[in-house]
């Protein structure tokens, strides 16, 4: 299998201790490390040099969801 930094599982859910934005939104990290001024709870670990892929998955999504007035941010690259 492989051998993800520090991490079991790599997933983030809304029962772990995230650390929010002042507006409430969450910023998550994906890297073979966690970056500097980072808490870990809003970091998932990957591979170096390996791809990964990101699933999201909603529960009982609001109506936001369903008329498409919310929708998640892409991923962005950071340096």
């Amino acid at each position: 299998g492989v051998d993800y930094p520090g991490q079991t599982i790599p997933s983030i859910n809304s029962m772990d201790d995230l650390q929010l934005n002042d507006d409430g939104s969450i910023d998550l990290y994906f890297g073979p490390s966690v970056p500097d001024g980072v808490s870990k709870s809003n970091w998932i670990g990957t591979v170096e040099g390996q791809g990964f892929f990101m699933v999201l998955r909603l529960y009982s999504p609001t109506a936001a969801y369903f008329d498409k007035t919310w929708k998640p941010d892409d991923i962005v690259n950071m340096d």
